[in-house]
């Protein structure tokens, strides 16, 4: 009995000190927030935002920076995040539309349903909009003439929601891959290379308020919640049913999940804690959403443990004939 006594008092202590010990981890560290895209466009702009809340609010005031790695539309960042970054808590990653679908369909370097997720600072409904001088003015025109969209890789929702719309739909969409992100695609429509691209909604509101309210740009469709200041774009999912409908629904987990973080596997448990915290703490602050909404960056945000559900859920709820449909939509060859 004599010898049980010392154990039991340690663990009780350790019980006690460990979350002080998890919150004491940050203080004078550098946390790595990166962002799988040039920090031209929205992602950029959540993701300095998102940075400088953090250091508001995680314990021990971490300094936090902003990291930029594109490529292969985001998965080359998601993929160095997942296999080669820090997995202490002290890098943290953001996911680009269309990477927390494509592992589903096509072999990853990840896996999304073992992603820690941090939260979402909002979801993030899509559309495809066309520059003002393009020939073309509604989807159900873009069945007849085709119509050049600019993408930044195979993995991103630039290239796969235009794919699926010539499949499901019978779009004429052509696809010019390798843009180093939004912003080089913008800057293709702008000056006619392209006539226009697939993108978060938020993100046009975010860095191109006046293209909208100019008229500079024309909403052809959107994926996702609804965006009810555009009732003249048509929601896809209204437009097919069946087993069609249940793939759309499938690649709308991007739109829903939106703009989400997320942390290694085997970050440790106590700093996730912290970390979730934080996030939704600083989500809710009243000056971060001033921010936002000065820079048309909408916040809502969506705590880390439902997305872990949400993802896990959709993973489940999609059978192989169905990935396999989709495979074949997106002239994938697993």
């Amino acid at each position: 009995m004599m010898l049980r006594t010392p154990f039991i008092c340690f663990a009780a202590v350790a019980l006690v000190t460990s979350p002080v010990l998890g919150e004491d981890f940050y203080k004078g560290k550098t946390v790595t927030l990166m962002v799988p895209s040039g920090l031209g466009a929205s992602m950029g702009l959540y993701g300095r935002l998102v940075a400088g809340a953090l250091e508001k609010y995680v314990p021990g005031n971490p300094n936090v920076i902003v990291q930029s790695r594109p490529g292969a539309g985001g998965t080359k960042g998601t993929s160095y995040a997942y296999n080669v970054a820090p997995s202490d808590g002290t890098y943290i990653a953001m996911i680009t539309a269309g990477n927390v679908t494509i592992p589903v369909l096509r072999k990853m370097k990840y896996d999304p349903t073992k992603f820690r997720w941090l939260g979402s600072v909002t979801p993030r409904p899509s559309v495809i909009w066309l520059w003002h001088a393009t020939p073309v003015k509604t989807l159900e025109e873009a069945k007849t003439k085709q119509i050049i969209l600019g993408s930044t890789g195979k993995g991103a929702g630039t290239t796969m929601w235009p794919m699926l719309l010539n499949d499901f739909l019978g779009t004429k969409f052509k696809i010019v891959q390798g843009y180093k992100g939004g912003a080089a695609i913008n800057k293709a429509a702008e000056s006619g290379e392209v006539n226009g691209r697939w993108g978060s909604y938020s993100g046009l509101t975010a860095s191109k308020k006046q293209w909208l309210a100019k008229g500079k740009i024309r909403v052809i469709a959107q994926f996702g919640p609804r965006i009810d200041d555009q009732p003249q774009a048509p929601r896809v999912q209204n437009l097919v049913s069946g087993d069609t409908r249940k793939m759309v629904e499938f690649m709308q987990l991007s739109e829903r999940v939106g703009l989400a973080l997320w942390l290694h596997p085997n970050v440790p448990k106590d700093r996730l804690k912290i970390l979730r915290t934080a996030f939704m703490t600083a989500m809710g602050d009243p000056q971060i959403k001033a921010d936002g909404d000065r820079r048309g960056s909408p916040i809502d945000p969506i705590p880390g443990e439902k997305l872990d559900r949400m993802v896990a859920d959709a993973y489940k709820g999609l059978s192989p004939a169905l990935r396999t449909r989709l495979r074949k939509a997106l002239g994938i060859d697993k």
